[in-house]
């Protein structure tokens, strides 16, 4: 990457127990980044949370049945991010997209 490039981060925020095409959402979604060449992903699975609805997810607490949340995020030109998000928010159903302009150093 060049120095002081423009690119676009995107943050896919989601639950651990989301499926999409018999697996899970997750890694279908970094198996997608993958196949379409961005530059690199990472995946963070968070202690606690909460989203739309409101109801706070607190999976490590005793006798919880929630879903761990997770943030997937990814940076790279916009060209590839802009090839890839259509089809991310098609399969994100539950979760949230954001994106927004970025600096490389």
């Amino acid at each position: 990457m060049q120095s002081n490039l423009k690119m676009i981060q995107v943050q896919v925020f989601i639950d651990a127990e989301d499926i999409y095409d018999g697996r899970s959402l997750h890694e279908y979604i970094m198996r997608y980044l993958l196949h379409h060449k961005i530059h690199g992903a990472t995946m963070f699975t968070g202690t606690m949370g909460f989203g739309a609805h409101h109801h706070l997810h607190h999976p490590e607490q005793l006798a919880a049945s929630d879903s761990q949340p997770i943030m997937i995020t990814f940076v790279d030109e916009a060209s590839l991010v802009n090839n890839v998000i259509p089809h991310l928010k098609s399969v994100v159903k539950q979760g949230l997209i954001i994106a927004h302009e970025v600096n490389a150093l």
